[in-house]
């Protein structure tokens, strides 16, 4: 029984409910026990003979009676009931009241339309009493969950026509609307009523609960919610979003941590948090909608604080290109170390270039600002002419405007002249080119526009939209009116190169060939950008030969491919690999195709002079080494060699000047490292299969024939002639643990491949010694003192294989 009660009570729904018990008050079911020595039961059963007594009639407080610690409610009763003249007159007197639990929970039942009227909180005393709307909401929660809040607010609602209304502020209005948002983000037609309701109340009084946008759209934003929180916050802006800059408090929803991101809300599943990329994405679709935002200053310093490098980069993108700038160019400084720290090199190279014109830039305005004595002159008012020049434009009105069929264009632009409109809108521009006959009449419209000063804004769909109007590109054009895309999407650089590899999937040419036009206009046609997205495109949808024809059309440009571009074929091409383990066969690609493609891939970047990340040419011999892909092995790594040991630099792949200009040999440092250089002289000892181990021999320096296990060392031996500088004791070291695991006991290995090697092994002991010895050359790495060491250190650990000795 006792196991069975503790996996009772460890249960999230008990849990939660004791949470609630232990952090509320007492509530009005805290029934005065002590005056009657029956049980609940008995109360229940008798209750209908019984009457409530005047609170005058109880025991004060001088009464050896112990009076009761918590407070006790009364409910009204119904109208035929004997007791209803007995029922308090103050509004106070509610709570001076024992009810039994069966009165409780029918007197807190408020959501049932057939007594309405009849309950307490129907009495005009207590109707606008929120301590008892309160307790009432608390015990309908603990008691029935979900349910009785819902009951709770269908009672509210029912009530409203009589005067009822939620308070916006105070001690109860967070605990009303929370509850109910928490609610209606379970239930979405629960959420339209909350929303509704704060509505009509707003337009009815004036007043709103302050906290309504964020409890909703934060939620969303939290949960990586993108569709709903985009949905919510087109809905609620208007009246609940105050500031625009208020929507840092989204961001931090963003940061929020908790046991389960998605629990609880519609349509969200219910996993143990939401990667903080996919939060961020439903942030920026939020504030990519949202007008006049000056949020750059928190979010980055909060997404620094944090590390989060990657996600830092590209709300700096994101925000700067919206117009949101950092308030002084100390902030960017942190910002530049940590990008400098993590080496990331077109990154930093951009912050870099961004922090230089900023920190001009505003110094600059400081001393103008400085400089210019002000005069009366410049306090005097403007006329009138231009503050109606400094209206702003409704885009929405404009677009209406445009959609009317019985205004002319003509009418229409004198009506824009008359009131000194300097520009429309992207929606407005869209009705208009819809209702044009043709790219000429809409390049005309256009054209008469810009005489008359009316700019139609510089943003991608303007561009695009005339642009295509006079090249009379109509298929085109007709597709971008038609497109279901808001304008705004169209700014959105990573979006469109999703939709661009999406419709070349499927051949969807109309989409594909606007969607590519649309690029065309972001980053200008045979720009260094554009030719890596298409490389991307055809890494993504497995082109190899058509990646390799865009990267060598680059290079022969003078272009170079982008560290995106780089890492991107390394995680589409490369297949998966376990931490310490060799990669996951999978798709039709082998191995060793894989790998020569990647080499010669960043073979030919390299060669263009570009920086490459050492962590990539990392992987790639690390997975050249676990295949037992040898000679490529050795291939790659001499070339790494030959190639970074020269004395020139390499500079970084941007059109401005090397701020951090990498030495090659500092990438071989990187590179060839102590664990890579053991890790080298370890895959020599492994021989796949093993039963090759009879047939495979190296040559040596001097043409003689040796063991095989000789090759890492050799290979080593080589790096050092080339400049790579090799740590000798670690390789002493390496070398012994190896000859320990071929010719120590069998427990010393666990793994098959290890103890089939050992039985196919027929070389001796000494034979692989003296091997080692002779592919070093000298000084000898392990002298005979050393192999004396090292025989004592086998037989110790062991029984000695039959091959240990011999000639």
């Amino acid at each position: 029984m006792r196991p069975a009660l503790l996996r009772f009570l460890k249960r999230p729904s008990a849990l939660s409910v004791i949470d609630s018990l232990i952090s509320s008050p007492s509530g009005i079911e805290h029934l005065r026990s002590g005056l009657s020595d029956t049980c609940t039961r008995c109360q229940a059963s008798s209750s209908t003979q019984q009457t409530v007594q005047h609170p005058e009639s109880w025991p004060s407080s001088d009464d050896t009676t112990k009076p009761s610690s918590f407070r006790v409610h009364v409910i009204r009763s119904a109208p035929n009931s004997p007791t209803r003249d007995n029922r308090p007159r103050t509004p106070a007197g509610w709570n001076k009241l024992a009810l039994q639990t069966q009165r409780l929970d029918d007197e807190s039942d408020v959501g049932a339309t057939d007594g309405l009227g009849t309950r307490l909180v129907d009495d005009p005393l207590y109707k606008n009493d929120f301590s008892l709307w309160l307790e009432v909401l608390r015990y309908r929660e603990r008691r029935y969950g979900y349910k009785g809040t819902l009951d709770v607010w269908k009672g509210l609602m029912a009530r409203v026509p009589g005067g009822l209304e939620l308070p916006v502020d105070g001690q109860y209005a967070d605990v009303f609307w929370q509850s109910f948002v928490d609610l209606g983000l379970k239930r979405e037609t629960l959420l339209v009523e909350v929303t509704d309701y704060a509505l009509d109340l707003w337009k009815r009084t004036g007043k709103r609960w302050p906290n309504l946008y964020q409890s909703i759209v934060g939620r969303f934003v939290q949960c990586a919610k993108r569709s709903q929180a985009l949905k919510w916050h087109t809905k609620l802006q208007d009246r609940n979003l105050t500031d625009p800059s208020d929507l840092v408090d989204c961001f931090q929803s963003a940061f929020s941590d908790f046991a389960s991101s998605g629990e609880g809300v519609s349509g969200a599943a219910t996993a143990p948090g939401r990667p903080l990329a996919w939060r961020l994405s439903a942030f920026r679709e939020v504030c990519r909608h949202t007008n006049g935002h000056r949020i750059y200053s928190q979010v980055i310093s909060a997404l620094i604080a944090k590390g989060e490098l990657t996600e830092a980069i590209r709300m700096h993108k994101f925000l700067v290109e919206r117009g949101d700038h950092p308030q002084s160019h100390e902030e960017l400084e942190p910002f530049l170390e940590l990008a400098k720290d993590f080496n990331c090199a077109d990154d930093y190279a951009e912050l870099r270039k961004y922090y230089i014109h900023f920190k001009t830039q505003h110094t600059t305005n400081e001393t103008k600002i400085s400089d210019v004595s002000i005069s009366e002159d410049q306090f005097a008012e403007p006329d009138a002419n231009e503050w109606i020049k400094e209206k702003p434009f409704n885009d929405e009105f404009g677009a209406r405007i445009f959609a009317t069929q019985a205004l002319r264009f003509d009418m229409i632009l004198s009506g824009l002249k008359m009131f000194s409109v300097q520009a429309i809108g992207p929606r407005s521009l869209r009705e208009m080119a819809i209702r044009a006959r043709g790219c000429h009449d809409l390049h005309e419209r256009i054209t008469r526009l810009q005489q008359e000063g009316i700019s139609i804004g510089n943003s991608i769909f303007a561009q695009l939209l005339s642009r295509l109007a006079k090249e009379n590109r109509e298929i085109l054009l007709s597709d971008l009116l038609q497109s279901d895309q808001h304008p705004d999407m169209l700014q959105d650089v990573d979006m469109q190169e999703r939709l661009l590899v999406s419709y070349y999937e499927v051949r969807d040419w109309r989409q594909y060939n606007l969607t590519s036009a649309i690029l065309k206009e972001l980053h200008g046609e045979g720009s260094r950008e554009l030719m890596n997205i298409h490389a991307r495109k055809h890494l993504a949808c497995g082109e190899l030969a058509l990646a390799s024809k865009v990267i060598d059309d680059m290079l022969t440009q003078g272009f170079s491919p982008t560290r995106k571009t780089t890492e991107f074929m390394a995680t589409h091409i490369l297949t998966p690999r376990r931490v310490g383990g060799g990669p996951v066969r999978q798709g039709d690609l082998h191995f060793a195709q894989e790998l020569a493609f990647v080499f010669r891939f960043l073979q030919r970047i390299a060669q263009a002079d570009a920086h490459i990340p050492p962590k990539l040419w990392v992987e790639l011999l690390k997975r050249l080494g676990m295949t037992d892909s040898w000679n490529e092995l050795r291939k790659c790594c001499l070339w790494l060699a030959r190639h970074y040991s020269s004395s020139r630099t390499w500079l970084l792949p941007c059109d401005h000047p090397p701020l951090n200009q990498a030495h090659g040999e500092q990438m071989l440092e990187t590179i060839f490292t102590e664990k890579m250089q053991d890790a080298i002289v370890a895959w020599g000892f492994i021989i796949q299969p093993p039963n090759k181990v009879h047939t495979y021999t190296i040559t040596g320096p001097d043409g003689e024939q040796l063991a095989p296990f000789v090759r890492g060392l050799m290979l080593l031996r080589e790096l050092q002639q080339t400049g790579v500088p090799i740590r000798l004791s670690r390789v002493i070291k390496v070398c012994e643990q190896r000859l320990v695991m071929l010719y120590g006991p069998p427990k010393l290995s666990n793994r098959p491949k290890n103890r089939q090697l050992r039985q196919e092994n027929p070389y001796v002991f000494e034979r692989v010694v003296a091997d080692l010895n002779r592919a070093w050359g000298k000084p000898h790495l392990i002298d005979e003192q050393g192999t004396s060491r090292l025989y004592r250190k086998i037989k110790a650990i062991g029984p000695a294989r039959p091959t240990l000795l011999g000639n």
